[in-house]
This record gives C-alpha cells, structure tokens and sequence, in this order.
C-alpha cells in the first residue's frame, strides 16, 4: 500500500511544481575590441606589467571570444590599471617563519560597450598566486603573473559576458 501511494505521490510532486529556470547568456552583442594600455598604479609592481598584462588580456581575449581586436572605435573598449602588486606570508609555521608566501594582484577595469551601454562598466578584480616562502620572489614571479594574469583575464571575460 505505501509503495503504491510513493508511486502515485512521486510523479504528482513532479509534474505539479512549477520550476522555473534560467542560464546566463554568455554571449558578447559586439564584433570588435580595443585593449587600452594598462596603467602601473601599484608601486610594487614590476616595471613594464602593465603592458605584460595589457598584451596578455588582448591575446586571451582573441583565444577565448569571437571577438576581433580592433585598435580604433571598437564595439567594446577596456581600459585599466593594475592598482595592488603586493606579497603577504600565507602559511606560518610553528617557528615563526612562512613556509608559503602569496603575491596578489588587482586590477581595476572599465570596459565601455559602444553597442549596449547598460552592459559598460567599472570593477576591480583580485587573484593570488602562492609560493614557497624559501624561494626568491624574482625566480618564480614569471610563473606566478602567468597564473594570474590568465585568473585575472577570466575574471574580465566572465563578467563582461555576464552582464551582472
């Protein structure tokens, strides 16, 4: 009997709620971007980031959008700064010294969409890349702006196909 009314109740729970869902529409309404350089506000920052990371979005952009990088009047222009360049002890052990150190990176983006000007915008984004404490910053700060930049490029992507 009980099986025969969880029989019944199932396929009647199912089909009697109303369930409403929806995606975010990943899509660019625009042909065409333009990559300012991006301006070194963060006094720690390396000399040159700033074109290492404007060079870096411009080609992660190409490789992840149907876009087309345009240097002039283009449908979405970007600009930017790298405003925070910092290191900071993450992992302390118990005699006092870092095993692990992390550098952070922000940036602060504004991106004008000539087609749709409700999806321009301003946004700072922040990503960190650990490593060992024992290590020298310069020897593997390569490596770690690699990480970075391509987080911090996602996180652009992402919130200009987002629209939120």
């Amino acid at each position: 009997m009980k099986t025969r009314f969880a029989l019944f109740l199932i396929p009647f729970l199912i089909f009697s709620c109303d369930i409403e869902y929806g995606m975010i529409d990943g899509s660019i309404d625009a042909d065409t971007f333009s990559v300012a350089l991006f301006e070194e506000q963060a006094a720690n920052a390396p000399v040159g980031y700033g074109a290492t990371y404007t060079d870096f979005l411009k080609d992660f952009m190409i490789s992840r959008t149907k876009l087309n990088l345009k240097n002039k009047n283009a449908d979405i222009e970007i600009a930017g700064k790298i405003t925070y360049f910092n290191t900071v002890p993450v992992s302390v052990q118990s005699d006092e010294l870092a095993a692990l150190n992390r550098l952070n990176v922000t940036i602060a983006v504004t991106v004008i969409n000539n087609i749709d000007e409700d999806q321009s915008f301003e946004a700072s984004f922040t990503q960190q890349s650990d490593f060992d404490a024992n290590l020298d910053l310069a020897s593997v700060q390569d490596a770690l702006l690699e990480d970075i930049n391509g987080k911090l490029s996602q996180d652009v992507i992402n919130r200009l196909t987002s629209n939120w």
